[in-house]
C-alpha cells in the first residue's frame, strides 16, 4: 500500500522533467562511453584468436541469465537479443570459433527461455502456421540425404524461419516505451559500429586495392560483401527511423546522423548493392508515411532528406573519385548477378514438385537441370517455393498476412511507418541474402511490439502482454 501511495502521489512537473532530462542524459553518457569501447572491439577480435569467443560467450550468458531470473526483464532480455543480432556479422568477419549459425539459435533460446519463464503463452496463430508449413519438406529431406548431411542441410535453411517464429511469439507480448524502443536501436547500432570501423580499417590497412565491378571483399573486412553489407544498411535505416520516429535530444540527434552516414558510406564501400538498397526501400517507406501529413510530416522528414543530400553530394562523390568511377559503374549495373536467373529455376522446380517441393536444401543440386550448374537461392520466397511446394507457397501466404495484420493494427502513423519499414526491409533482405543472418528473423519479429506512445491499440483481453518492469 505505501509503494501504491507513493506511486499514485502528485510530483511537481519540473521534478518530472527534471528526473526524466537526468535519465535521458545518463542513458545517453552510457551509449557514448560504450560506443568508444565498441570502436576498436572488432578490430582487437580480429586479433584475439581462440580468446575472441569470449566476447559472444559472456553475451550469450548474460542473455541466458537475465531469461532465467525470477522476475523477467523483457526489455532487457530484448537489448541483449537486439546485441546477439547486430554483433552476428563481425563474429563472422573476425572469425571467431562460434558455431556458423550461433546468432539465430543463441537468439532464439534466449527469446523462448524467457516466454516460458514468464508462462506467456499466447502466441500469434500466423507465425506458428508459419513455421509448420515449412516441416513437411524436413521429412522429405530426411528421407532423402545421408544422416551426417540432414543435421546441416536443416540447420543451416530452418534456423532464420524458427527465429522469425520465437520473436513474432515474443515481441507479440511486448509493450515498451519510446526511451525503451530508442534503446533497442543503440543495442543494434553498437556492434555494427565495430562491423563498420573493421571493414574501414581492413581497407585502409590494405597494401592493394583493387576495384572493379564485382563485390569488394577487402573494404568488406575481408569477409562476404552481401551479408556485410545488409547489416550496415540495417544500421543506416534503424539511424534515420530514430531520426525520424523519436523525440531527440540534440546529442542523440548528432549521434543518429553520424552513423547513419558511417554506415552508409562503408555499405557502399563494399560494393555490394543490396545493402544500400534495402535501406533505401525502407527509408522510402518511412518517408512516404510521413508525407501523409504534410505540415507534421515535413518536419519529421527534413533531417531524413538533409541527411541524403548531404551523402548524394558530397560523400558520394568523395567515395567515387576514391575508387577511380568504379562505384558508379558498380551502381549503374542493373544485373542481379544471376539471383533472377535462380530464382526462376526455384520456380520451374516448383512447378515440376508443386505440392511438397523437393525437400529443404535439395534444390541446390537439383537446380543443375534448369540452370547447367548447382547453385545456392540467394532469394529465400522463391527457395520456399522450390524446396517446400504448395506449402511453402502458404507460408509466403502467412507472411503477406502478418504483413498487413500488422500494420493495420498500428493505429498511428508513426507506428504504421515503422511497422511497413521493418517488414520491407526484412522483405527486400530475404530478397537478396536470403535468411543467412540472424537479422531479418528478429527485425521481422518487432513488427509485431507495441511501442505505447505511438498510440497503437491497447491489448484486448485475449491477448496477455508482459509489461516493463519497473525498477526501484
Amino acid at each position: 500500500m505505501r509503494a501504491e501511495a507513493l506511486i499514485n502521489r502528485p510530483i511537481a512537473r519540473s521534478t518530472k522533467l527534471s528526473g526524466v532530462k537526468s535519465k535521458v542524459s545518463r542513458d545517453f553518457l552510457i551509449v557514448m562511453l560504450l560506443t568508444l569501447v565498441h570502436i576498436p572491439l572488432g578490430v582487437g577480435l580480429y586479433s584475439g584468436g581462440s580468446a575472441a569467443i569470449l566476447h559472444p560467450a559472456l553475451v550469450f550468458s548474460l542473455g541466458l541469465f537475465l531469461a532465467l531470473r525470477k522476475k523477467v526483464n523483457t526489455g532487457h532480455v530484448t537489448l541483449v537479443v537486439a546485441y546477439i543480432v547486430g554483433a552476428e556479422v563481425l563474429w563472422r568477419m573476425a572469425g571467431v570459433p562460434t558455431p556458423w549459425e550461433f546468432g539465430k539459435y543463441a537468439s532464439a533460446a534466449i527469446l523462448f527461455v524467457a516466454l516460458v519463464r514468464t508462462k506467456r503463452f499466447n502466441f500469434p496463430k500466423l507465425p506458428l502456421l508459419y513455421f509448420v508449413c515449412l516441416l513437411p519438406a524436413c521429412v522429405l529431406t530426411i528421407l532423402q540425404l545421408d544422416l551426417s548431411r540432414v543435421t546441416p542441410t536443416l540447420s543451416f535453411n530452418i534456423s532464420g524461419p524458427l527465429l522469425l517464429m520465437v520473436s513474432c511469439w515474443f515481441f507479440y507480448n511486448v509493450r515498451i516505451s519510446p526511451a525503451q524502443f530508442q534503446r533497442l536501436l543503440f543495442a543494434i547500432i553498437l556492434p555494427l559500429i565495430s562491423v563498420a570501423i573493421s571493414a574501414l580499417f581492413y581497407t585502409v590497412t590494405a597494401e592493394e586495392l583493387n576495384f572493379n565491378g564485382e563485390s569488394n571483399f577487402t573494404t568488406s573486412g575481408g569477409f562476404g560483401p552481401n551479408q556485410v553489407s545488409g547489416m550496415l544498411g540495417l544500421g543506416a535505416f534503424l539511424s534515420v527511423a530514430g531520426l525520424m520516429l523519436l523525440k531527440r535530444r540534440p546529442g542523440v540527434k548528432i549521434y543518429f546522423t553520424i552513423s547513419a552516414l558511417l554506415f552508409s558510406a562503408l555499405s557502399v564501400m563494399t560494393f555490394s548493392r543490396g545493402g544500400m538498397y534495402n535501406a533505401v526501400g525502407a527509408i522510402t517507406i518511412l518517408l512516404l508515411f510521413g508525407l501523409q501529413d504534410v505540415a507534421a510530416g515535413l518536419k519529421k522528414i527534413f533531417p531524413a532528406i538533409v541527411l541524403a543530400g548531404f551523402f548524394l553530394f558530397f560523400i558520394y562523390p568523395m567515395l567515387n573519385d576514391f575508387t577511380g568511377g568504379a562505384l558508379q559503374e558498380r551502381f549503374e549495373d542493373t544485373g542481379t548477378t544471376q539471383r533472377s536467373e535462380i530464382a526462376s529455376s526455384d520456380i520451374d522446380i516448383f512447378l515440376e514438385n508443386p505440392v511438397f517441393g523437393v525437400g529443404v536444401g535439395s534444390a541446390y543440386t537439383y537446380r543443375e537441370k534448369f540452370f547447367l550448374n548447382k547453385a545456392a537461392s540467394h532469394t529465400e520466397f522463391s527457395r520456399m517455393l522450390s524446396e517446400h511446394g504448395g506449402f511453402g507457397l502458404a507460408a509466403l501466404a502467412c507472411m503477406l498476412a502478418m504483413m498487413v495484420a500488422n500494420i493495420t493494427r498500428a493505429n498511428s502513423k508513426p507506428g504504421k511507418a515503422f511497422v511497413a519499414g521493418i517488414m520491407v526491409w526484412t522483405a527486400m533482405f530475404m530478397m537478396n541474402t536470403g535468411m543467412r543472418l540472424a537479422a531479418p528473423g528478429f527485425i521481422w519479429g518487432l513488427s509485431f511490439i507495441t511501442i505505447v506512445t505511438l498510440r497503437q491499440p491497447s491489448p484486448t483481453k485475449s491477448r496477455r502482454t508482459i509489461t516493463p518492469q519497473i525498477q526501484t
